[in-house]
């Protein structure tokens, strides 16, 4: 039944990203798991992320974190949310294994590990509409970058991408990653969630959405 479940779920997740767009045959995944080295665990274990070509870009997404539990007897959707990232950089348009030290592909990477080691992200988006993470030694140019410090803005709303899609369990929420520059992050770090807030409107105005493009201005 719990295996049922699994590959259910694996493929609500395929058969929705490829009326996204085409995805590419293999995942990017760990040789070793990093749970058996003292990382997050994701709920079954499975640590694996697709890509998903449109014509106008390119989409990175989490895909393992609203896998069943498998230590949980009752129906879940493990952390019922993925997350992804969507880019127009050109240079994504290769086989998934060659991206893996692409800036767009480490942030997508650690956003994912943090949504497992915090295991309750879900809950935190339903409250506040859109979250806000930093990570360090990101490797992307000014002005995206300020002294390591990269920062990205989370469950922004896409024109083309549902905020979430029904599993066979429950609900699972797609979390949109969106780079933010050195100045849209200071702007955060001063004003909060009414920070937060205001950028997600500006970004709306600008038309950029939740694109993790560096071509753009900046909103403040």
């Amino acid at each position: 039944m719990k295996d049922d479940l699994f590959n259910e779920t694996v493929d609500v997740r395929y058969d929705f990203w490829k009326k996204i767009g085409k995805i590419d045959p293999d995942v990017l995944t760990h040789l070793i798991n990093p749970a058996f080295r003292g990382g997050p665990r994701w709920p079954a274990l499975r640590q694996a992320f697709v890509k998903i070509e449109t014509p106008n870009s390119v989409i990175l997404a989490s895909d393992g974190l609203s896998d069943p539990f498998d230590d949980v007897e009752e129906p879940n959707q493990g952390f019922s949310l993925e997350c992804y990232l969507e880019s127009d950089d050109p240079a994504l348009r290769k086989n998934i294994a060659e991206l893996d030290q692409t800036w767009q592909f480490q942030l997508l990477y650690e956003v994912a590990q943090n949504f497992a080691h915090h295991g309750g992200v879900k809950e935190l988006l339903e409250h506040h509409g859109v979250l806000s993470m930093e990570f360090s030694y990101i490797d992307v140019p000014e002005p995206f970058n300020e002294e390591g410090r990269v920062g990205v803005l989370l469950g922004l709303e896409s024109e083309q991408i549902p905020t979430s899609i029904i599993g066979p369990a429950s609900d699972i929420r797609l979390v949109s990653i969106k780079i933010l520059t050195s100045q849209e992050l200071q702007y955060i770090l001063q004003n909060g969630a009414a920070g937060r807030k205001k950028l997600a409107e500006l970004f709306r105005e600008q038309g950029s959405h939740h694109l993790s493009t560096l071509n753009r201005n900046p909103v403040v």
